[in-house]
């Protein structure tokens, strides 16, 4: 059982017959508080706006992200999910090339592949922390690449590049004409670290931003980009119309102005992650990375009888799952990740961990 990504939840359901409500999902980051309290009032208010076509300029959401970031309006685009941006960011700027710092997201290469984009990769590793070397990745971009993609906080390390130091790649992939897509889908955790200001410094940077994760709004799929004005015009003239639902658009506009909500995020994912990456150490043959984000990464050594994906499908059969990170880029098979859930889910995961492994 290959994925590319988590939150399988109904197909797990159907392969062991269990109940969806009694598997406990790790595998996909999605806020553990949930989706904020006001969303299914508004669901219920504006369900008849489905009625009608969404608005096709997502008005009343531009303006909510506008007045969240300080961002002027011209400067955002929003979208069915950042995913969608990754297909039609290089269906609009053709790169010929593109180099991905890896272990990433896979949409980023299927995306460019779709479009015939010769891809190559900047391999981190675990020895060292999954950070990347800011001198050997410029270097890297002497080689000349048309487009970069690089996750900060990265997925699935959780690791987490300074905003500083970020920007000093973006000036030199702007130096050497490399258009630099910096996906954000989790820096809302670390809101601090955004370089989203750096596109009134920087004409070659795209900002990826998604609602999914923090907000826990996945299945209405909303997700925006922050570029110059005209980058921001040249998607918009090619990008397809009405790709974000009138719902989405309304419970999207709304999460944005629940500071309580974005508040208590931050403070519970912060102790939680503590507690859960404690946790996952002190079981024999694991070792966990540091990170910024609402995940952590585990590596199992060579005392674990198990491999990822052994691991993986063992626990499946219990209703919980990972995410297998075999399917990453470079990673092998002895890495996993599991998100940061509530404190009495993380105990009955390491209980099962402990009984799996043992």
């Amino acid at each position: 059982m290959k994925r590319d990504h988590g939150g399988n939840v109904s197909e797990i359901s159907r392969r062991y017959g269990i109940d969806e409500n009694k598997i406990i999902d790790f595998s996909a980051n999605i806020n553990p508080l949930g989706y904020p309290p006001g969303v299914k009032e508004t669901v219920i208010k504006e369900f008849d706006s489905i009625l009608n076509y969404p608005d096709i300029d997502s008005f009343d959401l531009v303006s909510g992200l506008s007045k969240y970031h300080d961002i002027d309006r011209d400067y955002i685009l929003v979208g069915n999910g950042s995913t969608e941006f990754m297909y039609w960011i290089p269906i609009v700027f053709k790169p010929r090339s593109a180099l991905i710092v890896t272990p990433a997201f896979s949409e980023y290469e299927k995306g460019l592949k779709i479009s015939g984009t010769e891809v190559s990769y900047f391999q981190t590793d675990g020895e060292n922390g999954f950070s990347v070397d800011i001198d050997r990745f410029c270097k890297r971009l002497k080689d000349g690449f048309d487009i970069l993609y690089f996750c900060n906080p990265a997925n699935p390390t959780g690791v987490l590049t300074p905003k500083d130091e970020l920007c000093r790649i973006i000036a030199y992939a702007e130096e050497t004409g490399t258009l630099a897509v910096i996906d954000e889908a989790f820096i809302d955790f670390v809101e601090e670290e955004s370089v989203m200001k750096a596109i009134f410094r920087f004409s070659n940077l795209i900002v990826l931003r998604s609602m999914t994760k923090f907000f826990g709004i996945p299945g209405l799929r909303v997700g925006y980009v922050m570029a110059s004005s005209s980058c921001i015009a040249k998607i918009r003239e090619n990008k397809s119309p009405w790709t974000v639902n009138s719902l989405g658009q309304r419970v999207a506009a709304d999460a944005l102005s629940d500071r309580n909500y974005i508040r208590d995020t931050r403070q519970y994912i912060i102790a939680e992650r503590e507690f859960l990456r404690n946790a996952l150490n002190e079981i024999p043959g694991f070792k966990t990375y540091k990170s910024a984000a609402n995940f952590i990464l585990v590596f199992m050594n060579s005392r674990v009888a198990l491999n990822s994906t052994e691991l993986r499908d063992r626990l499946a059969q219990e209703g919980i799952l990972i995410r297998d990170c075999s399917t990453f880029q470079g990673m092998g098979d002895r890495y996993f990740r599991v998100a940061v859930k509530k404190h009495e889910q993380s105990i009955i995961l390491i209980k099962k961990l402990r009984e799996v492994i043992k």
